[in-house]
């Protein structure tokens, strides 16, 4: 043992010796870095760097050289060129015809196809090393070549759009369109006198024609119309091969895969159900979860057609960068569809911006991968090792999880947008209705510049104590008119500064939001402020004599005016002016609902006749302490205060359906609906239309 031990020392000593001091290990002697399992690798996949890992392609629709080769590398290695006899020469003029049928589209382009032939390829290697099957030559080399040109010749839209615009394929092919148009170009493909494989299947024992048969169902499976109906089949009988332990989707919603340890422990302790074990690695080395069994044919298709589907979407179930890779490619292909829809004028199937399309990405790509790719692969992969079931398993689980929190993120950002959206449309209507209060009160310190000039010239000097008084105090309203323009200029050019772009950058929506609220609390002070100073102005003009001939100092006297005073119409005044003021303010002040817009109306509008009433009493008193209240003035106006609603019912209807009660309104739309419907019948009808139909109408609409 001393002696072992030296020598190994020894090894040692000399090992370090003959390497030079200061260097570096050489590559072999540096341990190799573990690279993380990737179930969609194989033998003959290119070999790139770690830098452009996820998408190791030249082209954005393929490469020919690459698509050719990487195709030559998964026949060769499924051992399909040497079966049947197929030359490389022949195999890659077969293959170059393929890439030619495609088309430059974002998503269903050459690239896509030599991504299914590669993940239909690691599904059936993995699913034929577990034993299941077998799978004969032909049915893999149908398959392989279904793989390659399921989408030739796709020019960029789905069969909704081809039903919609009535297009001729639409009227060769009812029933799925476009998997049949891919079907027939591959069979031209395939068929070519001079590079087509079809003459190297033999014809013996029907072969070929089993080999179009199956080409030909494989192809119309990708029909996504019939996917819940082939995936809901192959589940069935999934569970009953399984012994009915094995429930669709039971794995994925305990989030790891299960697997069984071999053939003979089914039979002891529990069956299938007591061998089932969740992560570790028991779960990586054991084999598949159904027991390698001898398929009968129509199962052996069925599996086939599975594994199609799920290689058509497996870019789902790979790592995120590769996943949102293809997503947004098939978004953007879906948008140029939806541009399209909307020049043809045809039924919109698709997003048309790509704001819409960006906002619903992650919610689309999370709903697809849980509700249609997650749980076919969850059954797929029973046929699977452990530790291919593991990993795609648990990439979908990573890409669900990473789309619902970009979902999230998504929706947040979009309410953010929106907010501030709807803050600078709130500020530029608040800059808008407060340049409207200011062209209003220059209007009115207009009229009293004139009332005071009118008057000036009579009562200046007048032996009237109060005349002085009156014309002080009419000289005051206009000071406090000409300050309450100011302000309220002040207030829009804030509300302009504000709704900039620069501005709203650095202030934060709710210290916009905190003004807007300020500036409503000035709105209303400065609403009410206007009623009493016009009350003291014109008290003070009644006592001093001055009213009973100039008027009121705050309205024009117009030839209009003139004339419905000359007629008897006195009161339009009261009516008009309050409810224009109101509408100002409601276009100013649009943060706030129309009924707290009325509410300030009803109570403007009864403080103002509150007051006229008030002018009328007690002349001597100028006070607001002596006030007279009384219900009839306060009921007074209530023409007035009806008259905001019938504005918004003619400017603005969205506001006044606001205000239109519950039960008036559930009223209304059950009545358009029972109308609706009593059209719909009269015109199934013929166009006539009996009492009893009326009555059965009626009593469906009340129960609906």
């Amino acid at each position: 043992l001393v002696e072992t031990f030296s020598c190994r020392l020894t090894d040692r000593d000399l090992e370090a010796s003959l390497r030079a001091p200061g260097r570096a290990p050489a590559a072999a002697e540096m341990p190799a870095m573990e690279h993380p399992y990737d179930p969609w690798d194989y033998p003959g996949a290119l070999r790139v760097n770690d830098q452009n890992r996820f998408n190791p392609y030249n082209g954005y629709h393929g490469n020919e050289l690459e698509f050719v080769e990487t195709c030559l590398a998964i026949f060769h290695e499924a051992g399909l060129l040497m079966h049947f006899g197929i030359e490389d020469g022949l195999a890659r003029r077969f293959f170059a015809n393929m890439y030619a049928s495609y088309g430059a589209m974002p998503y269903h382009c050459a690239l896509h196809g030599q991504e299914v032939l590669a993940a239909a390829h690691c599904l059936t290697r993995e699913i034929v090393e577990c034993g299941h099957g077998p799978f004969t030559k032909l049915e893999i080399l149908a398959l392989y070549v279904a793989a390659l040109g399921h989408d030739a010749g796709h020019f960029g839209v789905n069969n909704a759009y081809l039903q919609n615009s009535r297009h001729a394929l639409y009227k060769l092919y009812t029933e799925s369109t476009l998997e049949h148009y891919h079907a027939q170009i591959l069979a031209q493909i395939v068929t070519h006198p001079a590079d087509g494989i079809a003459s190297c299947v033999p014809e013996a024992g029907g072969a070929r024609a089993q080999f179009f048969r199956l080409l030909n169902d494989i192809v119309l499976a990708t029909d996504m119309s019939r996917h819940k109906h082939l995936v809901g089949e192959f589940q069935w009988w999934v569970e009953e091969l399984a012994g009915g332990s094995v429930g669709a989707g039971v794995f994925l919603r305990q989030g790891d895969s299960a697997r069984g340890s071999d053939a003979d422990g089914l039979a002891g302790a529990g069956g299938i159900t007591e061998l089932l074990r969740f992560g570790g690695e028991r779960a990586d080395r054991a084999p598949a979860l159904v027991r390698a069994r001898r398929l009968d044919t129509e199962r052996r298709e069925m599996l086939l057609i599975i594994c199609m589907k799920c290689a058509d979407l497996s870019g789902l179930v790979m790592d995120l960068p590769r996943a949102d890779f293809w997503g947004y490619r098939i978004m953007m292909e879906n948008l140029k569809q939806g541009e399209r829809e909307m020049r043809e004028r045809v039924e919109q199937t698709t997003p048309t911006t790509r704001e819409g399309a960006l906002a619903n990405y992650f919610a689309h790509q999370a709903g697809f991968l849980e509700h249609i790719v997650l749980p076919m692969f969850d059954t797929l992969t029973l046929f699977t090792s452990g530790r291919f079931r593991k990993r795609v398993l648990a990439l979908g689980s990573e890409n669900l999880a990473a789309w619902r929190k970009g979902h999230g993120e998504v929706m947040i950002t979009r309410a953010t947008r929106q907010r501030e959206a709807a803050l600078t449309r709130h500020l530029l209507r608040c800059c808008a209705g407060f340049l409207m209060v200011v062209v209003f009160i220059i209007s009115r310190g207009m009229l009293l510049r004139k009332t005071m000039n009118e008057m000036a010239g009579d009562f200046r000097g007048s032996a009237n104590p109060y005349a002085a008084q009156a014309l002080d105090d009419l000289d005051v309203t206009r000071f406090v008119f000409r300050w309450i323009a100011l302000v309220f200029g002040f207030l829009a050019a804030c509300c302009l500064a504000l709704a900039s772009p620069s501005v709203g950058a650095r202030c934060s929506a709710s210290c916009r939001e905190a003004v807007i609220n300020v500036f409503l609390v000035v709105q209303i002070i400065v609403r009410y402020s206007m009623n009493f100073l016009r009350y003291n102005t014109v008290k003070s003009m009644t006592r001093a004599g001055m009213f009973d001939i100039v008027g009121d100092p705050f309205v024009r006297k117009s030839a209009a005016q003139l004339y419905l005073n000359g007629v008897g119409v006195t009161n339009l005044n009261h009516v008009v002016t309050p409810c224009m003021f109101t509408l100002i303010y409601y276009i100013g002040q649009p943060y706030y609902s129309p009924g707290f817009h009325w509410f300030l109306h009803c109570t403007t509008v009864a403080l103002r006749y509150v007051l006229d009433h008030n002018l009328k009493v007690n002349e001597a008193d100028t006070s607001m302490l002596g006030l007279v209240w009384r219900m009839e003035d306060v009921t007074k106006g209530w023409l007035t205060m009806l008259a905001f609603p019938l504005a918004l019912a003619v400017f603005d209807g969205r506001g006044f359906r606001a205000l239109t009660p519950g039960p008036v309104k559930k009223q209304f739309s059950r009545m358009r609906r029972w109308r609706y419907l009593r059209r719909v019948r009269a015109r199934a009808d013929g166009g006539t239309e009996t009492p009893a139909t009326r009555r059965s109408l009626r009593g469906k609409s009340h129960d609906a």
